[in-house]
């Protein structure tokens, strides 16, 4: 396990000097860092990576803030978003992937698959638009746009508006957090429709390798029902290997989480990043480049290591290498 770790140590190592290399040319690129010839651009570079250890991210031009200051508020609210559609893509992907797995290539199995591709083959941005309409046609009185009414002015604790709005409940009691909820309903739907595609479309396949095996068929012969093998013996051997995957697709899930901020005007990290752009903000970029991209590095070395750990499976095949 110390040379798992050992490995998995030295791989966050050399990506992380990477990303910090492409962030440091992307600062050299924008207008306020660019070097004179005669400078060493190795010691540039020390320079830069020790104003990054020290929080010196630079001054954004536009709301003359830190750009530390400004992506850390700008990526809370798109991890957010990210984390409600993925809470509500869990709930309704893994019990439909799972009848597809057990009624394999019956009508249940075609008709969650068929919604399911439905899902994967829609552009976010179309349904996007498409749900901005919806509220307009039916009158359903839900927000399209902003994260919250501009009534609440809620101090910023966390950074998490929902967790920020329930420590606010003493000045509007639970009025801003419904407020706040209704907000990431249209985004967090889009969002949750590629998300829980994708969550079906791998329980499923993890569902019927495990009811292929040899065990599953001699709990049949036992008696057992459906049921009882589901959660005696399928659900343990067939979920932990979803999560690897799903972690595949964080980089994924984030970029179309920006994505649908922009359309919503969600003050996310897409936003962020398109206001920079168009107000030539461009060390917006860098910031951006070692706020996500090393959340999304840290986070999957953290499930790789939580994976190992939990799964009995992934430990024997880690032996199994040796």
């Amino acid at each position: 396990m110390l040379n798992y770790l050992f490995r998995r140590l030295n791989l966050l190592l050399i990506t992380a000097l990477i990303l910090s290399i492409i962030a440091f040319i992307i600062s050299l690129w924008s207008n306020q860092e660019r070097p004179a010839q005669h400078i060493n651009l190795f010691m540039l570079y020390l320079d830069y990576m020790g104003n990054i250890l020290q929080g010196q991210w630079g001054i954004s031009l536009i709301n003359q803030k830190s750009h530390m200051i400004n992506g850390l508020i700008a990526f809370s609210s798109t991890l957010e978003l990210c984390l409600v559609a993925l809470l509500t893509s869990v709930i309704i992907g893994i019990p439909l992937g799972i009848f597809a797995g057990i009624y394999r290539d019956g009508i249940l199995d075609y008709t969650i698959m068929s919604i399911a591709l439905i899902g994967l083959a829609l552009p976010a941005f179309w349904l996007a638009i498409m749900l901005i309409m919806l509220p307009i046609t039916f009158d359903l009185g839900l927000p399209i746009d902003g994260n919250i009414s501009p009534i609440y002015e809620i101090p910023m604790i966390t950074g998490f508006q929902l967790i920020d709005s329930l420590l606010a409940s003493d000045l509007y009691d639970l009025a801003a957090f419904i407020d706040r909820l209704t907000h990431l309903i249209l985004p967090a739907v889009v969002l949750s429709f590629f998300l829980t595609s994708e969550i079906i479309r791998l329980t499923r396949y993890s569902i019927s390798q495990v009811m292929k095996s040899n065990y599953i068929k001699a709990a049949n012969t036992k008696g057992l029902t459906v049921i009882q093998i589901v959660f005696r013996h399928v659900l343990k051997n067939a979920l932990p290997p979803i999560i690897p995957q799903l972690r595949l697709q964080l980089n994924t899930i984030i970029s179309i989480a920006m994505t649908v901020e922009i359309v919503f005007d969600a003050q996310g990290s897409g936003v962020w990043l398109l206001t920079s752009i168009r107000g030539g903000d461009y060390l917006a970029l860098s910031a951006a480049v070692i706020l996500i991209s090393g959340f999304i590095l840290l986070s999957s070395i953290v499930i790789d290591i939580l994976q190992m750990v939990i799964s009995p499976t992934t430990r024997k095949m880690l032996y199994a290498d040796k």
